[in-house]
């Protein structure tokens, strides 16, 4: 051990307080630093004495690592057979790599270390809390990695695919891919002038500390309400993940940006297609109450037929990741990062589902739908409540359905 003085004589010094620090291993510098009386030479020789106790008791207290520290072997997609990975997963081997790919320059570590995790690794480790909804200490075991390692790679997945949902999840808005997007509803639903069908899902999250009673929806659980909207081919072309479970759908439509698309840019003869959750808008289609006429009949029907593409959208996301569903437990997380996986897992689907990368949707449903739950289920022989309309909406309706379920 050096140490260095600051001595004007040999028996006494004219500086009292020490002042010590480390400028590389093994080597300590004690600075005098204020001027005082002349003191004896052993004093200054105690206090530097309890200086370093002090230093030394602080290294004690750092985190020690062996010298051949053994890290556990880690696992990723790329050591699994094409079975394993749509098994775990339900994706493909070639889309994971394709993935990887694509977000490497979000995800690779810019550090010189050589235990930094590889891309694949991060990318596994955040797919299989996608897939299985299993609390971060579970998926970090199936990956080799520590608990810590999964919620850092978690976040850089989650946020990498965020930053690309505007890349991935688009609405139609040129002549051209509305009238693609009409065409296709036409095909499968025989309703025109369809953009999208629009509705809701709630996603469960831990009770809440603060603001408690916002996130309990009408069913009892704690969630985010997610609106979606998405097109004849179940890719999701608009999505809003900002709202707690007590919000209703139609208010959470009235502050969505498609609010504003509907009634200032697009004017032509082109709607949405809702439940009787929301209200009758010009551009918002929403069931008859209590139709009277064959046409009527024939208008409830296609729009029954159209709005299950929806329902049938939400399934395949729920299945293909589950931690969106509660069958393993509600999310952890703030409402904020629930919102950011929901936003990761919609840009997912999205590039699988235009892969052509299929689910069944009746694999491992371990829960019932809990969007179904939240409103209720009416005969054929109870009556839709009133709905509230403007007449010009009425109006739009009427002419809908004379000039094409007449």
């Amino acid at each position: 051990m050096l140490f260095c003085f600051s001595l004007p004589r040999p028996c006494t010094v004219q500086h009292t307080h020490i002042r010590c620090g480390c400028f590389r291993p093994g080597v300590v510098c004690a600075v005098f630093t204020k001027e005082a009386e002349p003191v004896d030479f052993c004093k200054i020789m105690s206090d530097l004495m309890v200086v370093l106790a002090a230093l030394n008791s602080r290294k004690k207290q750092r985190r020690f690592y062996p010298r051949n520290r053994v890290y556990r072997p880690r696992i990723s997609f790329l050591s699994l057979t094409e079975e394993q990975v749509f098994d775990r997963f339900r994706l493909n081997k070639q889309f994971i790599y394709d993935l990887c790919e694509e977000l490497k320059g979000d995800l690779e570590c810019h550090r010189n270390s050589n235990y930094a995790l590889p891309v694949p690794v991060k990318m596994t480790s955040a797919l299989t809390f996608y897939a299985t909804g299993s609390f971060q200490n579970a998926a970090s075991g199936s990956t080799g990695i520590s608990q810590a390692s999964m919620c850092k790679s978690l976040s850089e997945v989650t946020e990498a695919l965020v930053r690309r949902v505007k890349k991935y999840i688009c609405f139609p808005m040129s002549p051209g891919q509305m009238q693609k997007t009409k065409e296709e509803f036409y095909k499968v639903t025989q309703f025109p002038n369809v953009l999208g069908v629009i509705d809701c899902t709630h996603v469960g999250i831990r009770a809440r500390t603060e603001n408690e009673p916002a996130f309990r929806n009408s069913k009892g659980f704690h969630s985010v309400n997610v609106q979606v909207v998405c097109d004849a081919k179940n890719i999701i072309t608009n999505v809003l993940a900002n709202h707690p479970g007590c919000a209703d759908d139609a208010y959470i439509l009235s502050k969505s940006r498609l609010t504003e698309i509907f009634e200032t840019e697009i004017t032509s003869n082109c709607w949405l297609v809702g439940d009787s959750d929301y209200d009758l808008k010009p551009w918002l289609m929403t069931p008859i109450p209590n139709p009277e006429s064959p046409a009527e009949h024939r208008y409830n029907e296609a729009h029954q037929l159209t709005h299950a593409v929806i329902d049938k959208t939400k399934s395949i996301l729920k299945t293909r990741f589950r931690c969106l569903d509660r069958s393993k437990g509600v999310l952890q997380y703030s409402p904020k990062k629930v919102c950011q996986i929901f936003l990761a897992c919609c840009v997912l689907h999205n590039i699988a589902t235009q892969h052509n990368i299929l689910v069944d949707v009746d694999e491992g449903m371990e829960t019932p739908n809990e969007d179904e739950d939240l409103s209720p289920v009416l005969d054929e022989e109870e009556e839709l409540p009133e709905e509230n309309a403007s007449s010009e909406a009425a109006s739009i309706r009427m002419e809908l359905v004379r000039e094409h379920f007449s």
